[in-house]
């Protein structure tokens, strides 16, 4: 046997020892423990090659065993689930100004409290990551989560655009990697961090198309699931449904253009309207009646349009919006009445629209749900090695 084609069967090896752990992993992620046994009649795969999977597991700390189910004559069963007690994961945000850091345990429970550090100026940004890296990193950190808005390249291991990062295009994250060691990053958009988010808390949705926006006060961003995986495109970044562009006068977006939908979702529209002061979610918040506000009836019919044509253009199994805004009926009945009655006639019933009222918006944890998508689920970790 010749050398190369040992590298190349170790290589197999290891490969097919990752898919069967991360197999292991999201059965048991899903069902919260099993037995080996179990694993074996879900699986298919031999109770030996089990044993050493899960042999493997327990031993890195990702896996633990609980007391045994004694039911009846024969030797007992010993289930096994996640242990949150050895190892952790790292989340990293960056955003307009600053950097968020939390750590969370295998579950997705944060441990802690999130960390915001300011950055003075998008020079700042690379150095102040690579200092919280080696500052919370340690021996039981499993994987860190690098979340940030605009496009990003994997292979190349940097950013190549973001309102985050103005006037440095690309940026190399080289100094990040550097400083994570042999710990494993994943680099997403922050758009991707939400929608792996989704995708570990609604597993029993894991293989359907799902088009996930995101919605408020002058932002607005969109992810695509494509059998549960990102749709990450030639260059990864979040689909941009906030600028699609409408017929509309609104003020001028950061992309250069007028009519962003995303412009027209925001105070500043309803403003050039009436001429209120008061904000978008205060508007939304004490509307009794949508007829009684005018302005935000003609905002919320606008959105309604760019929400219908992206679902008409993906045709997705669900469409789930996040936002505070959807906290309350008046405007939610109005936008999701106003959504279904622009859905073309042959895929309306089928496209189910769900309302995820994301537990806070702390950049910084969803990041660390990136780590936690890589460890679980085959489809996350696509990062490449970095060019030469």
């Amino acid at each position: 046997m010749s050398a190369g084609h040992i590298r190349y069967t170790i290589h197999w090896m290891k490969q097919r020892a990752e898919l069967n752990e991360k197999e292991i992993l999201w059965l048991i992620w899903q069902h919260k423990s099993l037995s080996r046994w179990q694993i074996h009649e879900i699986t298919g795969h031999t109770p030996n090659q089990v044993g050493l999977d899960i042999g493997r597991l327990i031993k890195r700390g990702l896996l633990r065993e609980k007391t045994p189910d004694i039911k009846g004559p024969g030797r007992p069963r010993v289930p096994v689930a996640i242990d949150p007690s050895r190892r952790y994961l790292l989340g990293l945000a960056i955003r307009p100004g600053h950097i968020e850091c939390a750590r969370l345990n295998l579950l997705g429970a944060i441990l802690g409290r999130q960390i915001r550090v300011d950055v003075a100026t998008p020079d700042r940004i690379v150095p102040t990551i690579s200092e919280l890296v080696r500052k919370h990193i340690g021996e039981n950190c499993a994987g860190i989560g690098l979340s940030t808005p605009g496009f990003v390249d994997l292979q190349r291991h940097q950013i190549l655009s973001s309102p985050a990062t103005v006037g440095r295009a690309p940026t190399p994250l080289a100094p990040v990697y550097a400083a994570s060691g042999s710990i494993p990053i994943t680099l997403e958009n922050d758009m991707h961090a939400l929608a792996a988010r989704w995708s570990m808390t609604h597993e029993t949705f894991g293989k359907e198309d799902v088009v996930l926006v995101f919605i408020q006060d002058g932002e607005l961003g969109a992810a695509v699931l494509v059998n549960g995986q990102p749709n990450r495109g030639c260059a990864v970044g979040a689909n941009d449904l906030g600028h699609m562009r409408l017929m509309v006068r609104t003020e001028l977006c950061h992309c250069g253009h007028h009519g962003c939908l995303e412009r027209i979702c925001s105070t500043s529209f309803l403003k050039g309207i009436d001429g209120s002061e008061q904000n978008l979610l205060d508007r939304i918040a004490s509307i009794k009646m949508m007829a009684a506000d005018p302005a935000l009836s003609k905002m919320t019919r606008y959105l309604a349009t760019g929400l219908a044509n992206a679902a008409n253009f993906m045709r997705p199994n669900r469409l789930v919006l996040v936002s505070q805004f959807t906290r309350y009926p008046v405007f939610s009945d109005a936008l999701l009445r106003l959504v279904r009655r622009r859905l073309l006639t042959g895929i309306v019933d089928r496209i189910q629209i769900d309302l995820w009222d994301q537990p806070g918006a702390d950049n910084g944890e969803t990041a660390g749900w990136l780590a936690l998508a890589a460890l679980y689920r085959d489809g996350w970790n696509c990062n490449l090695p970095a060019d030469a």
